[in-house]
């Protein structure tokens, strides 16, 4: 019989595998995190957080901690470069359709506070822990072990660790991440160097011309620092290939310098800047996917994986580590439900048919928002339903209102020993 699980071990203490653990926490399960990494490892970047996530976060209570650390808004307007003509918006989040503004958010800053959280309530983190393979897996749990030789066993081993996943690896050894050929080069600086053309220009923008587009985000609190992102074709490297390339800051300025002429002077000022000592966290982030996976668990059903791991998803809508957060959640609730009314082979089945089932989605939204980006040239290739277009109708409440709670207990089909309610859960 499955039963509720006592200690459960997470391979990865970034986003998803620190939600999981708060998660967890909340069903009374004992987690410990297990992370290749040095605590003071910079994770880089900055990424939104839509409605779909902040609402997981809220009910872990995180939301109120976090919300005042980023920069709140709601859309993304989609403008000419020629004119600065409106030409559509994508909302990312909106209080009153919603329930949430989105966030923008250092990912350094969120993971500091979710790492605060889990120490307030004594999850452990075991540091430069390099995870290596399965030792054993049986109806009791798993023996893994790592670099070092050393081994350890718990009810359930979960893999948060990412697109180049280990865990999933024990799983599907045959499964390799696919580039996608397409390159993202990105980098801040102050907003006061941007030259808007006007005091109340709208932003976040994704500004389009001939040569592509260029997207423009406020970041921090206050919004005083500005973001800029462009996407390219570029040829496949191997990691070895990547690392040359993020070092050579003379490669990456010139990819986004090369075709000044060719923008506004509002695009101009901001290319301006990269080749400034005013610009900074210039990086570059080549999309990968992951293929579609015939199983996210292994046949005893106590290996899991969960996010990029199970499902990379590209950076184009903002949703993949929202997405890592809806596999945490519901995967504890899955877990905190197990009993003679929830059996572990069934439940893990129809979790991962719910969360396909949304994730296929999200690739598709995701395709869309990559293809507005290309070059005209470029989408003149592209069917017109892989375009995103501005409908009639609210075409993300499927995304930002769904109630995971409520999902589970569809996917569930009976409530468990524990009714969900009891925690508090929305």
């Amino acid at each position: 019989m499955s039963n509720v699980p006592y200690a459960v071990a997470i391979i990865g203490a970034g986003l998803g595998g620190l939600t999981l653990a708060l998660a967890l926490k909340q069903q009374n399960i004992h987690v410990t995190l297990y992370e290749l990494r040095t605590p003071v490892y910079d994770f880089g970047g900055a990424i939104m957080l839509s409605p779909n996530a902040l609402r997981v976060l809220d009910n872990l209570g995180a939301y109120e901690r976090i919300q005042p650390l980023g920069f709140n808004f709601d859309t993304l307007t989609f403008m000419d470069d020629a004119d600065y003509k409106k030409t559509g918006q994508y909302y990312f989040g909106n209080e009153e359709q919603y329930g949430y503004h989105a966030l923008r958010i250092y990912r350094n800053v969120l993971i500091r506070a979710l790492r605060e959280m889990v120490a307030e309530q004594h999850i452990m983190i075991q540091y430069g822990r390099k995870f290596t393979h399965v030792v054993s897996e049986d109806d009791k749990g798993v023996r893994f072990a790592f670099a070092d030789g050393s081994e350890d066993r718990a009810e359930f081993l979960i893999g948060a660790d990412g697109i180049h996943s280990k865990v999933r690896a024990q799983i599907l050894p045959d499964i390799v991440p696919a580039y996608s050929g397409n390159l993202g080069v990105t980098f801040a600086f102050p907003r006061s160097k941007l030259r808007t053309p006007c005091s109340d220009f709208s932003l976040p923008a994704s500004i389009h011309g001939p040569k592509g587009g260029f997207i423009m985000a406020p970041q921090n609190a206050d919004g005083s620092e500005m973001f800029v992102g462009r996407q390219y074709k570029y040829p496949m490297q191997d990691r070895s290939g990547w690392d040359v390339l993020m070092k050579n800051k003379e490669e990456l300025i010139d990819m986004h310098q090369r075709d000044m002429s060719s923008w506004s002077d509002l695009v101009q000022s901001a290319q301006e800047q990269i080749s400034t000592s005013d610009a900074h966290s210039i990086t570059i982030w080549p999309f990968h996917t992951v293929p579609k996976l015939s199983k996210w668990t292994s046949d005893g059903g106590r290996v899991i994986i969960i996010g990029d791991a199970a499902h990379a998803i590209p950076p184009t809508a903002g949703q993949g580590a929202n997405q890592a957060f809806e596999d945490s959640f519901s995967l504890a609730i899955l877990l905190g439900s197990l009993g003679p009314e929830v059996k572990l082979a069934s439940g893990l089945r129809r979790w991962q048919a719910y969360r396909q089932e949304r994730v296929d989605k999200v690739l598709v939204l995701s395709m869309q928002m990559l293809n507005i980006r290309l070059t005209e040239e470029e989408k003149k290739e592209v069917p017109p339903a892989q375009l995103w277009r501005e409908d009639e109708g609210d075409q993300l409440a499927w995304l930002y209102t769904n109630s995971i709670v409520e999902d589970m207990k569809g996917v569930l089909e009976k409530k468990s020993s524990c009714p969900l309610s009891k925690i508090g859960w929305r």
